[in-house]
């Protein structure tokens, strides 16, 4: 049974884009099997998204204060005693938010990149694109 105070939550981080795409998919995942260990969030999950890159995801979304460890359990898909996660009723913290998508930056990279080209003396410029660069 999941709490209303998690489904507010999720709703709200949802709608405001507070996680990115893997954070969020493996917080659904959660949100629908909670308590659950890490193994059968993602059995249960694996048809919307594939194993690779996830274990992480649950250490970063306990770092950002949405899940936590609820205690040890026998996993039902290892066998063996895993941590069990549950969800927090907190949204994300210190999280850094941008107003521009992965998209546009690497357009905005690619922009600086072609006025590189045409000016190719331009000592600034190249400090800009490559900071473009890093943000991508």
């Amino acid at each position: 049974m999941i709490r209303q105070t998690s489904i507010d939550c999720y709703n709200q981080i949802k709608a405001e884009g507070l996680l990115s795409k893997r954070r969020l998919q493996v917080y659904e995942a959660i949100l629908e099997y909670a308590p659950c260990s890490s193994s059968e969030a993602i059995r249960n999950a694996n048809a919307t998204f594939g194993v690779f890159g996830v274990s992480s995801r649950f250490t970063e979304l306990r770092d950002l204060g949405v899940i936590y460890e609820k205690g040890t359990k026998k996993c039902s898909v290892t066998g063996r005693n895993v941590i069990e996660w549950d969800l927090t009723d907190r949204l994300p913290k210190d999280i850094k938010l941008t107003k521009t998508t992965k998209k546009d930056r690497i357009n905005d990279a690619l922009e600086g990149l072609r006025e590189l080209y045409k000016n190719k003396d331009s000592k600034e410029q190249w400090v800009k694109v490559a900071d473009l660069i890093k943000l991508i």
